[in-house]
């Protein structure tokens, strides 16, 4: 999954709107940018498997980023983080960092969704997936809809700040879902672990840093 992550970086956006949305698209992604550089690292895996699934070729080894026990970590790490530090003295610091440890966790849940039975709970089996990437349209259908929710979610509960703020949020809404389209139906598999990595991790803080920008303008 990928822009359907970002569905839970709006609503929880838009049940704290003290939060940030460009630090909540970094969480709901914060497993994923752990798992990239991990592989290169040799501390997780990545095989290149020819039709694998529809959406990717992607066989992959991942407890540490991605294993349930994992997921609570790196959430409880957020959630120390923010609590205890970022935001200690800010007004409603223990929702916002809540919201932020729940948008790392919520990355388990959103891939369950589509993965294949790779994602563990703590390390080897059971593993579990429902599999929707045996499917493009059925993937692309999901995130469309998770994203869709999250947005209308977000534009009932904010308000807006400065001009743009009524819209901008649905355009950007918008333009997820095309490069959604782009990556499942247009652009070539890219098998190059280097040149996926960073590929992932630009598109990752790209968007966060847009989602900021469209932050000051409606919160």
């Amino acid at each position: 999954m990928f822009v359907g992550h970002y569905a839970a970086a709006f609503a929880l956006k838009g049940k704290e709107p003290k939060a940030s949305l460009g630090m909540l698209f970094i969480a709901t992604q914060f497993v994923d940018i752990l798992f990239f550089p991990f592989v290169i690292l040799g501390i997780e895996h990545l095989e290149f498997v020819e039709g694998f699934t529809a959406v990717n070729n992607f066989k992959m080894e991942y407890p540490i980023s991605h294993g349930l026990l994992g997921s609570v970590i790196w959430a409880l790490l957020f959630y120390t983080i923010y609590r205890f530090g970022l935001v200690r003295n800010k007004l409603k610091a223990k929702s916002i960092a809540l919201v932020m440890g729940l948008a790392v966790l919520s990355h388990w849940f959103t891939d369950l969704l589509v993965h294949t039975a790779d994602l563990p709970f703590i390390y080897g089996e059971p593993k579990f997936g429902f599999g929707l990437w045996n499917s493009k349209w059925a993937t692309f259908g999901i995130e469309a809809l998770l994203l869709s929710l999250g947005i209308w979610y977000y534009y009932k509960n904010t308000k807006v700040i400065k001009p743009g703020g009524n819209y901008l949020s649905i355009a950007f809404g918008l333009f997820l879902l095309i490069l959604n389209y782009l990556n499942f139906f247009v652009l070539p598999t890219n098998d190059n672990i280097n040149a996926l990595t960073f590929s992932a991790l630009a598109a990752f803080f790209i968007l966060a840093g847009i989602a900021a920008w469209i932050d000051r303008k409606r919160g």
